[in-house]
């Protein structure tokens, strides 16, 4: 009988696993979890994982982010992440300092996140995600308590 051996990244480059990452990893399975889905029409693809330790999950999946950053269509899949700034119109209580018509003519596509509105990034429905500049995206999670350990939706993982 064959064994297939995976290598990490981690030890192809000499150092050991991270036990704390694979503990997470198997512990997320183990509880019944499942990775949400590619928040992009058309794609039915496990999300990219950000970070095994603290369950942290991208809203794309990697094919689909990939091509996006490299103006690449994907046939069947259409993109939800804008080139602007959705908080142009205040919709958050205050407006984007950035200019609807500078993100045309500036390369600020590197500074905009995909935020979960209801601060579950588990829930990748499309109206739940919105398109923001960093600016406005810190402003929000500050105010509304996204950055805090103690909200309910907060990522709270035991290391036992």
């Amino acid at each position: 009988m064959a064994h297939v051996v995976i290598i990490s990244k981690a030890c192809r480059r000499g150092r050991p696993p991270n036990v704390t990452t694979t503990s997470q990893k198997r512990k997320f399975y183990k509880e019944g979890n499942k990775l949400p889905k590619c928040l992009n029409h058309g794609c039915t693809r496990d999300v990219q994982v950000r970070e095994w330790k603290y369950w942290s999950f991208r809203s794309e999946c990697s094919t689909c982010m990939n091509a996006r950053k490299e103006g690449r269509k994907l046939e069947g899949i259409t993109f939800h992440k804008k080139n602007y700034c959705e908080n142009h119109d205040a919709q958050l209580g205050f407006k984007c300092p950035v200019k609807k018509k500078a993100w045309k003519t500036t390369d600020f596509y590197s500074s905009l996140d995909l935020d979960h509105l209801d601060g579950d990034h588990h829930n990748n429905s499309p109206e739940n995600i919105k398109t923001f500049c960093k600016l406005c995206h810190m402003r929000k999670s500050v105010r509304d308590g996204d950055c805090s350990s103690i909200k309910k939706s907060a990522r709270v993982i035991d290391n036992d």
